[in-house]
């Protein structure tokens, strides 16, 4: 092996990586500069948008407000005393005489209040306050009803709100009308909103009239030397402003008017020019900042390699005895992890034989708890016979039926041998077979065992499902579970002992459980339970490997899993298959 280098290719290498790099990130920082200009373009336009959005909402609250409080004010001064007679009689000196209290009032109120008018019902004018109205309501005839809006009489251009008097019969007998400049909702924009507004409308000459409120010199240098056009940028001395026309709606079509707001988006243009400097400059710090870094790093890259390239030489022969030696390691680790292996196998067998063996032991006492009723029958039986006999009464009617009665008992200890010896059977192919099966199964193998020591077993399926297994192997891994449980209510003499025996489907996991009340297990971790030789009954009654088994046996020739956990009466054992 050879790790020689050439340092003049590494020179030549460290500048084409030096311009690559640059190359990379050049254009990576153009795209990161270009996607933040659009961003803060975007939440320009976004901030400039709502703005406007606030702008209409509070020119069309303002006109609302305005319509409401002049035309309840009018209803208001119609439902004073004498006013309504004084309109029926078009009494004008009675309306001048009666309003006056109210004129000196509101006019107080606005500054941009021009007029306060009286109408008798055939739009004729009575009396007015302020300055001089129109003689005539034009409207009056045809607006049965209250309105307002924008009204051009002439060369004047205002708003009107307008009430209607009736009388008791609702008969229509005036009206009440409030002139207002229109530059009365210019302040009320600038004072909520704080944006230059004008109104432009065309008179009957076809000559534009603007209004916009005193001394508004912005508005006046560009009106003077700009051309407005919507959505089109206004660049001044005093900043940029962008435009924007709203078409308003007079009482009628010929009253029809623009209203034009100037949103300032110099903030916005200056925060733009701000950003796109701020990039370039950072851009060229950090492409610098990296060229330094790159030829920096590759200086100390040509020096350290140098001086590796000795170390690596002696790291090599290291290297080669290493080699040569590992085969010899590795082999021995084979041979040892095989004997570790073949050990374990041959513990794994014993347990295995020892608690076969222990089942075998518990089997053959299960096996004389189930004989011992049928041969108590036997017995009985002999008796009588006996006693017949002794007594010639033994007709071949009775000997007959008592002869039956003890091949009856005999084929009941027959089924015994058979479900016992079918627990046994050394089946090690893999079936499929019902897990009501199963706990039937150990139902009858135990059942006579657990009621001679009054314990009950109660199974309860609450759902049957298929398993693919060992059924043999479950039967005794279940069997063991159950004989636990039996021998921890002897040994602490628990009275009413039951133990009950589940299946259940639970998050389409197949589960049974089994669960007792003898008092739970005392000692932590409770998983301790499961280690060979390990038991926590007394020395006569227990060899430790039962519960080890049956963790081998489900979750290492089943693929299951065992979990065990303590409740309030006792102990939980898990079974997921």
């Amino acid at each position: 092996m050879n790790y020689s280098y050439k340092p003049k290719s590494l020179i030549s290498v460290k500048t084409k990586t030096i311009t690559l790099v640059l190359a990379i990130y050049l254009l990576l920082s153009v795209v990161f500069f270009f996607i933040r200009y659009l961003d803060i373009k975007d939440f320009a336009q976004a901030s400039q948008n709502s703005e406007l959005q606030k702008v209409k909402l509070v020119y069309a609250q303002t006109l609302k407000r305005t319509s409401k409080f002049y035309i309840t004010r009018g209803y208001a001064n119609i439902n004073s005393f004498g006013i309504r007679e004084a309109f029926g009689k078009k009494d004008a000196n009675s309306l001048h005489k009666l309003s006056q209290p109210r004129w000196n009032i509101i006019r107080k109120e606005n500054r941009y209040l021009k007029s306060f008018c009286f109408y008798d019902r055939d739009g004729n004018l009575l009396t007015y306050f302020g300055k001089k109205a129109q003689k005539h309501l034009f409207l009056a005839k045809k607006m049965q009803k209250s309105y307002d809006g924008f009204w051009r009489d002439g060369e004047a251009f205002n708003y009107h709100a307008v009430s209607v008097a009736r009388a008791k019969d609702s008969s229509v007998v005036g009206f009440i009308v409030f002139v207002i400049d229109p530059k009365y909702f210019l302040s009320e924009i600038r004072k909520l909103v704080n944006i230059y507004t004008y109104i432009v409308y065309e008179n009957s000459k076809n000559t534009k009239k603007i209004f916009m409120l005193k001394d508004d010199k912005i508005i006046t240098d560009i009106i003077k030397y700009k051309q407005i056009e919507n959505s089109k940028e206004i660049e001044t001395k005093k900043g940029i402003f962008q435009p924007y026309i709203i078409k308003g709606k007079g009482i009628n079509t010929q009253n029809s008017f623009k209203i034009i707001f100037l949103q300032d988006i110099s903030h916005w243009k200056n925060t733009l020019q701000k950003a796109i400097l701020q990039s370039l400059i950072a851009m060229i710090v950090l492409i610098l900042i990296t060229a330094g870094i790159i030829s920096y790093g590759f200086d100390v890259i040509l020096k350290e390699l140098d001086e590796s390239n000795e170390k690596l030489r002696k790291s090599q022969n290291e290297l080669e005895d290493l080699n040569k030696n590992l085969q010899i390691k590795i082999k021995k680790e084979i041979q040892l992890k095989l004997k570790k292996e073949r050990e374990a196998n041959e513990k794994e067998r014993i347990l295995a034989h020892q608690s076969k063996l222990a089942s075998m032991g518990e089997m053959i006492g299960n096996i004389a708890h189930q004989w011992r009723q049928p041969l108590t029958q036997l017995s009985s039986i002999l008796i009588s016979l006996e006693l017949y006999f002794e007594r010639d009464k033994l007709t071949k009617e009775r000997f007959r039926a008592k002869v039956k009665e003890s091949n009856e008992q005999i084929n009941f200890m027959s089924r015994t041998i058979d479900d016992f010896r079918n627990f046994f059977t050394s089946k090690k192919k893999k079936e499929y077979y019902q897990i009501s099966y199963i706990i039937n199964n150990v139902q009858k193998l135990m059942l006579a065992s657990l009621k001679n020591n009054d314990i009950d077993l109660v199974v309860d399926i609450k759902d049957d499902f298929d398993i693919y297994g060992f059924p043999n192997e479950i039967s005794q891994a279940f069997i063991n579970i159950i004989s636990n449980a039996k021998d921890i209510i002897l040994e602490r003499k628990v009275k009413n002992g039951t133990i009950h025996v589940e299946a259940l489907l639970k998050d389409d996991k197949k589960m049974i459980r089994f669960s007792d009340n003898a008092g739970g297990i005392k000692m932590t971790p409770i998983d301790k339970i499961f280690e060979p030789y390990f038991s926590t009954k007394h020395a006569k009654s227990g060899t430790g490997i039962g519960l080890y088994m049956t963790k081998t046996i489900i979750e290492k020739n089943n693929n299951g899993l065992i979990e065990v956990e303590n409740s309030a009466n006792g102990v939980i054992f898990t079974v997921t298959l």
